[in-house]
């Protein structure tokens, strides 16, 4: 599951949750009282969603954001109806908004900070001895970031497009010059061979080399 899914996963389950709240929803009125007021939901659960909302709309959209602002503001309200129902309003456009891309420097943001993760890994398993699978795992981060990059181009993909095809396009479509493009090659070389175990083929050193030119590439050209 790649970071887009995850992201829209959790708002889906949140929006749920906040369905759920939604339900919980009853008057004040009581035998001899007229309350005028807004309908109560559950104060328990209501709070859990919203902390859960903004914790989301923080990592994901940043607190600088329309969607966390407002939803931050309508939080202090959320044992009333109303404004778990404008909340959940405000979710709903979150997530229909990062779904269509309309978020480019978020979504950029957001893959970095997975890219990196992911290099770490590789990073730690090159530390402990293992050069082959550190370098499948760095070469699997440099053709997420091509496809992603292909996809923002308005670069037409086949369903399982070659990172060498993807590099070939994009050099191409002038999105970066040759000698890019020539690195990219190598480093794809280095990556298939690590996939297909030609331990003969390629040295620790190789991989040692590979982590930061990945990381440099994701940090400038690729993003």
């Amino acid at each position: 599951m790649n970071i887009d899914q995850k992201v829209l996963g959790r708002l889906d389950e949140l929006i749920t949750l906040g369905d759920r709240v939604l339900s919980t929803a009853y008057s004040r009125s009581s035998p001899g009282f007229v309350y005028l007021g807004d309908h109560g939901v559950d104060s328990q659960l209501s709070y859990q969603w919203g902390v859960s909302c903004l914790n989301i709309l923080r990592r994901v959209f940043g607190q600088g954001s329309d969607h966390y602002i407002r939803f931050e503001k309508l939080s202090k309200g959320f044992n009333h109806r109303t404004p778990v129902s404008n909340g959940l309003g405000i979710l709903r456009g979150a997530k229909d908004d990062y779904e269509h891309g309309y978020l480019f420097d978020v979504r950029a943001l957001v893959q970095a900070e997975v890219f990196d993760d992911f290099l770490e890994q590789a990073e730690y398993l090159l530390n402990s001895g293992y050069h082959l699978p550190a370098a499948v795992l760095a070469g699997a981060v440099l053709e997420d970031a091509l496809r992603r990059l292909c996809q923002r181009s308005n670069i037409t993909l086949t369903p399982k497009p070659k990172l060498d095809t993807m590099n070939g396009e994009l050099a191409k479509a002038g999105v970066y010059n040759r000698l890019v493009q020539k690195q990219i090659t190598a480093l794809a070389d280095l990556r298939n061979r690590a996939a297909h175990g030609q331990y003969d083929q390629f040295t620790r050193q190789d991989v040692e080399q590979m982590l930061p030119q990945i990381r440099s590439l994701l940090a400038g050209t690729l993003t």
